[in-house]
């Protein structure tokens, strides 16, 4: 069994620490509070016919997972916490040393310490990810493939927050990082950040206005610090009630060594925004900044049954911004099955919205099928993401797909990542193109059964390099409720394909999978 990476130790107790004690020094003054905790236990056997999803013949085996959790949600008038964690213990029938333990952890807190003006955010993530796109492509823990790694990321963010009456409204705000993995390769790094915002209020319906500023400091264990400064101003005007035109303008200084010429300019962007129901919403805009054109697009529509959403973004980004604040993937398939969810129950509470859209999406797959990956890399790079999907759900049938392309360009030096990649891989990871497509149908067969389809296609494409490896995944499932024996208890079975394709000799695998689990909470 693995030893847990110090580093995670030394750095989850100055973020967990301070936040869980201002949590109960808000519940002890909160006038009403409600808790939930609910136990809960996964039983997993797999049948793997290339466990290390190895080119040729590849080693079968039989993988038993016991996977002991907690679900912890508390609400009161001054704070929210919800917490999930899960122990994934995965047993080998002929291959014991590869037993181990995983972690798996998902927490968020909201506290009000004064009423009205400071709060504070706290956010813990333990995670396992494929470290690369170079080795093979796990969707799971089950997988034992030499491209796995924890990551371990906790946010501190205290801020102050004012509503001017109806004049404005203003927020300054701290955020505290940490990110931490157990690839020796990939440089711990903790990020400081300091955001100020004052924009115009509910006063101004015809112009609006706004003075943003932002500043973000990202320190690597190497001794190497990344310094990205943004000042802007914002206009809005108004031409109806449903439809605005913006402008940005400002300047953007950042610090660090760039191999595309100077990362500091000046930057300004014009677009309009159009909601012409409460349904619809389109935004759009364009411009430049010191990496030159620069777009950004955001659109959604609602039917009874549908939800249509799109998002394209443009941003400078590391692995460390990232893994704490997100991959900034728009129009996200389990954000528009969730908004449908939300708007045909109105009475079910954001948890239990929450854990329907987890089952209907597949959570818990973390390879690269269906959404871009986040691979780890000590260098800075260019992002450009688009992401379309449409959700429907009816009496009986729930369909979703969704679509995405995702390039990343370095825009630092590419020895950064040669202790993580090798000498003879830098030049492959200089400009990546992720792209795929992805479908998923549940069926309900009955109250208690239901059946799921689930097809997933992506492309990597090395740019320059001339690499290029296909992915395809394909699953097969039915799910069944087992209320007469006890009222959260469930089994599902499952057959599962998956394979990569190649131009690089060596780089192919095929893998069949059988799945059987019963899931209970208590």
């Amino acid at each position: 069994m693995k030893a847990p990476d110090p580093r995670c130790r030394k750095s989850s107790f100055p973020v967990t620490f301070p936040a869980v004690v201002a949590i109960f020094l808000l519940s002890s003054n909160a006038d009403a509070s409600e808790w939930k905790i609910r136990p809960r236990m996964n039983l997993i056997e797999t049948y793997s016919d290339n466990l290390r999803l190895r080119s040729g013949s590849g080693s079968d085996d039989f993988i038993t997972q016991i996977n002991p959790g907690i679900l912890v949600n508390g609400v009161a008038s001054r704070y929210t916490v919800d917490v999930n964690y899960l122990m994934n213990n995965l047993i080998y029938a002929q291959n014991g040393n590869f037993n181990r333990i995983q972690n798996q952890l998902n927490a968020n807190g909201t506290g009000e310490l004064i009423k009205d003006l400071f709060f504070v955010d706290g956010r813990a993530f333990i995670t396992q990810q494929n470290v690369s796109l170079l080795g093979p492509q796990a969707i799971n823990n089950v997988n034992v493939t030499g491209n796995r790694t924890n990551v371990s990321t906790y946010v501190l963010s205290p801020y102050l927050r004012h509503r001017f009456q109806n004049f404005a409204t203003t927020e300054l705000r701290y955020t505290r990082n940490w990110v931490n993995s157990s690839t020796n390769g990939l440089a711990s790094s903790t990020g400081d950040g300091v955001l100020f915002n004052l924009n115009s209020g509910t006063a101004f319906k015809t112009f609006g206005w706004g003075v943003n500023y932002s500043n973000q400091m990202i320190h690597f264990d190497s001794g190497r610090d990344i310094e990205l400064e943004r000042s802007t101003g914002t206009l809005r005007y108004m031409l109806t009630p449903q439809f605005g035109l913006n402008a940005t303008g400002g300047y953007e200084r950042n610090s660090f060594v760039s191999i595309r010429g100077s990362p500091s300019a000046p930057l300004w962007t014009v677009g309009f925004v159009w909601e012409p129901t409460q349904r619809t919403n389109i935004s759009v805009s364009g411009g430049q900044r010191f990496f030159g054109n620069t777009y950004n697009a955001l659109a959604s529509h609602r039917t009874r049954l549908m939800v249509w959403s799109f998002g394209y973004n443009q941003n400078i980004t590391t692995f460390n911004q990232q893994s704490a604040f997100g991959t900034g993937i728009p129009g996200s398939l389990g954000g528009s099955l969730n908004q449908l969810l939300t708007a045909q129950n109105p009475n079910l509470s954001p948890d239990v919205i929450q854990q329907n859209t987890a089952a209907l999406t597949g959570i818990g797959l973390s390879g690269s099928f269906f959404n871009p990956m986040n691979f780890l890399t000590n260098r800075l790079f260019l992002q450009k993401t688009l992401q379309a999907s449409v959700v429907m759900n009816g009496s009986r049938n729930t369909i979703t797909a969704s679509l995405f392309n995702m390039t990343r360009q370095a825009y630092s030096d590419p020895l950064a990542d040669i202790n993580l990649v090798g000498a003879q891989n830098l030049a492959l990871l200089n400009h990546t193109r992720q792209s795929g497509v992805n479908a998923l149908w549940n069926y309900r067969l009955s109250e208690r059964t239901s059946a799921n389809l689930n097809f997933a296609y992506t492309r990597f494409k090395f740019l320059g390099a001339g690499r290029e490896d296909d992915l395809m995944l394909v699953m097969l499932g039915l799910t069944r409720q087992f209320r007469s024996i006890q009222p959260n208890l469930s089994g599902t079975l499952q057959v599962r394909h998956q394979q990569r394709d190649s131009n690089q000799p060596g780089s192919d695998y095929r893998e069949q999978a059988v799945i059987g689990s019963l899931n209970m909470s208590f």
